[in-house]
């Protein structure tokens, strides 16, 4: 008897006996409610009901049956909803009715199948426009709507009205092209939230200029974008958007939270720069992500403490760290500065190999005589083979070299007191005394700090016996 009254009544509301008004009405009583909610729960029924102008106007203008579509949808009992949104009418109806659009947003199970409607793009500016509460017809299209500055305004202070907005990627595209429409979004807290947590979107937003402009230059904004690892991901993979971000003027607040997000661990575990160095775990998923890495290579105070951090192995046995790190001067002169990392760094041919290539990494060596008397101790020495070749501008091999090699004094083989004029060379060459002439004798060792690859030789003169050969003393940096 329940279903057959419940089916009377759907039939009197499509055949336009039965109005909005009258179904309300109706639907205050409970038993009916229900029967009403038990015959949508069919599938072809709540089809039937989606495909019916005269229906859908009456279910929108009945507040009762737009709860039964929308407000109670659950993922076992969404099947008027899911109705809804397979049908064009359907929804147009909804669309253009704001208290069920409100019903419907509240819901997360509704919103999700609404926006994701293959309709949903057709009705977007009418549905942003009654979120916001402007009136859609003043606006002939979408564009126009968030291009406003007053309608852009409203529609960033109604968190509703802006997640209408990010779930249309057509429509976000639009803002983000807009420096305007970006300013008002990120001058908003909540708004920004709301575009940081859809990820769907935040490729579009990393890889517009406006957008980046308008978010780096704001703490809130800034912040946001690192409190979520969809955000950051998406900034971290456009190259143009990481630079902004890194630049801006509020990135070091917000480091230890954009580093925890973008390598996948827990803010509150990892809540510091220190926390996450002191955590081989954590520091090993930053040394595997390029992104990462620069972004604790932004921070001077990160690469003084990582210096002294008995993880610092991590970072220099890492390819990706150290194509990053390795270049650094400043990061690669902390480390070179502190004794706690000098074992780690000339164990590892990844970090010689930046070393031995850097001037400026050369020099920072030259003038640390603690350094230079650690280096002694690793340090080997070995004397040109064979006799000079007589031609005192021409180059000679020095054999038996690394091919990579840090020379840290020079003398001259035999037992004569007297000096002889000498070049080393290279295929690279690094520090300042690179490629100097030296004047070295067999009774004093001369310091000589300088990179080598491949390295070579030159007597600047016509000595042509073995006594006038170079011996050097060397740290292997291959």
């Amino acid at each position: 008897m329940s279903t057959l009254r419940s089916l009377r009544l759907l039939g009197a509301v499509e055949a336009g006996t039965v109005s909005g008004a009258q179904l309300q009405t109706y639907l205050t009583d409970a038993g009916r409610a229900s029967e009403l909610s038990v015959l949508l729960a069919n599938r072809g029924q709540s089809r039937r009901m989606a495909g019916s102008p005269l229906t859908m106007a009456a279910i929108v203008a009945s507040p009762a049956a737009t709860d039964i579509v929308f407000k109670a949808a659950t993922p076992a009992t969404a099947a008027a909803c899911q109705a809804v949104v397979t049908s064009a009418i359907a929804m147009n109806s909804v669309s253009n009715n704001a208290p069920s659009l409100q019903v419907l947003a509240a819901n997360p199970v509704a919103w999700g199948l609404f926006n994701k409607s293959a309709h949903y793009e057709s009705n977007i500016k009418t549905v942003i426009s009654h979120y916001a509460g402007v009136t859609p017809a003043v606006y002939p299209t979408v564009t126009a709507l968030v291009s406003d500055p007053d309608a852009m305004a409203s529609i960033a202070s109604a968190p509703y009205a802006m997640s209408a907005l990010v779930a249309s990627p057509a429509t976000t595209t639009v803002v983000a092209a807009s420096s305007v429409s970006m300013a008002l979004v990120a001058n908003n807290a909540v708004a920004i939230d709301i575009v940081a947590k859809e990820t769907a979107v935040m490729g579009i937003i990393a890889n517009s200029t406006p957008a980046m402009t308008e978010i780096v230059s704001r703490s809130t904004a800034t912040n946001r974008m690192a409190s979520y690892p969809g955000a950051i991901s998406a900034i971290a993979a456009s190259s143009g958007a990481w630079a902004r971000y890194l630049a801006g003027p509020f990135f070091a607040d917000n480091l230890p939270l954009a580093l925890a997000n973008m390598i996948g661990v827990s803010p509150a575990t990892f809540p510091t720069l220190a926390s996450i160095i002191a955590s081989p775990l954590a520091l090993g998923k930053v040394a595997g992500n390029t992104s990462a890495v620069q972004a604790l290579a932004s921070n001077s105070a990160a690469m003084t403490a990582l210096s002294t951090s008995p993880n610092l192995g991590i970072i220099l046995s890492s390819a990706t760290a150290m194509d990053v790190i390795g270049p650094n001067t400043a990061a690669m002169t902390s480390f070179l500065n502190s004794s706690g990392a000098w074992a780690g760094l000339f164990a590892s041919s990844v970090a010689k190999g930046f070393i031995v290539v850097s001037t400026p990494l050369v020099n920072a060596i030259a003038g640390n005589s603690a350094l230079l008397a650690y280096l002694g101790g690793l340090s080997k020495t070995l004397s040109a083979t064979g006799i000079p070749d007589g031609n005192a501008t021409a180059m000679q091999p020095f054999t038996g070299a690394p091919v990579k090699l840090l020379v840290l004094s020079a003398k001259e083989a035999g037992i004569a007191a007297t000096f002889s004029p000498y070049n080393f060379g290279g295929a690279v060459m690094a520090g300042a005394n690179a490629g100097a002439t030296l004047s070295l004798t067999a009774a004093a060792t001369l310091t000589h700090v300088a990179g080598y690859s491949n390295m070579s030789w030159n007597l600047q003169g016509i000595g042509v016996t073995a006594a006038t050969l170079p011996i050097i003393n060397y740290v292997d940096m291959t």
